[in-house]
């Protein structure tokens, strides 16, 4: 919480005037290959959190705002509880694109759980921005082992007791990280192409892999890419020994997690 802090630590959370960054969630994959992974990334979070949150939002009976940032603060995603919440933040100009980082927005929970690493509390009139002055919010990283891909931050009325948001917020963050890496199609493609790449396979070898992995016999492979039973099997001893495997079991386990 902003009282938590030392003065000089509360300086540093003063907006600094610069534009904002205008980045939409909608963008298509494209540049290098850091650019294409964070794309992916956005993607199954926002799917992550729509899912989420309409599974959720039956259970909370106040107004309310989630906001979903990417790494930088910038929001990728908001979802209201209704039309007249999502009026106010029209508003207030708060869409995809807007930054909530310290240097943009100055304290808010986003900015703060940034700064700290942890879960951000923010309550009224602690926020700079005056569209929060009159909403209390909780934001927690998401996050796997030391790694953090974003921010989820769930706001309410500051009339509302904050302290069943802490608990609420962080369980939504750790159901979103379960979800988008573990189960997101998307996200599964990519890790499975990365995997295959980081094994040095060819692009032939990564096609034989693939349908391997699928369970499809060497005949169907063969039958599939047009080449001889003979040539998948000499594929397979070479991806196998790429992988340091020795059967279609191990093989399975590497590439799935």
């Amino acid at each position: 919480m902003p009282g938590d802090l030392e003065a000089s630590e509360l300086e540093a959370f003063r907006p600094l005037d610069a534009p904002q960054v205008d980045v939409q969630s909608g963008m298509s994959v494209a540049g290098t290959s850091e650019e294409s992974r964070e794309h992916i990334y956005h993607r199954a979070m926002i799917s992550s959190i729509r899912s989420e949150m309409n599974k959720l939002s039956q259970l909370l009976s106040i107004p309310y705002v989630v906001f979903l940032t990417d790494k930088a603060g910038t929001i990728l995603e908001l979802v209201y509880s209704s039309s007249e919440t999502q009026a106010e933040m029209e508003q207030a100009e708060l869409r995809p694109g807007v930054s909530l980082s310290r240097q943009q927005a100055g304290m808010n929970a986003v900015s703060l759980a940034m700064e700290m690493n942890c879960i951000g509390v923010v309550r009224g009139t602690e926020h700079t921005d005056q569209t929060f002055r009159d909403w209390n919010c909780v934001c927690a990283p998401l996050q796997d082992d030391d790694s953090v891909y974003g921010y989820v931050d769930i706001s309410f009325n500051r009339g509302e007791p904050i302290e069943f948001a802490i608990p609420f917020v962080q369980q939504i963050a750790e159901n979103i990280m379960e979800k988008w890496m573990e189960k997101n199609p998307e996200m599964q493609q990519y890790r499975l192409e990365s995997t295959l790449l980081e094994y040095k396979l060819t692009a032939r070898e990564q096609e034989v892999a693939r349908l391997w992995l699928m369970e499809k016999s060497a005949l169907h492979i063969g039958s599939d890419l047009g080449i001889s039973e003979g040539t998948v099997r000499n594929m397979l001893k070479s991806i196998y020994s790429k992988m340091r495997v020795n059967d279609r079991f191990q093989f399975v386990r590497r590439l799935t997690p």
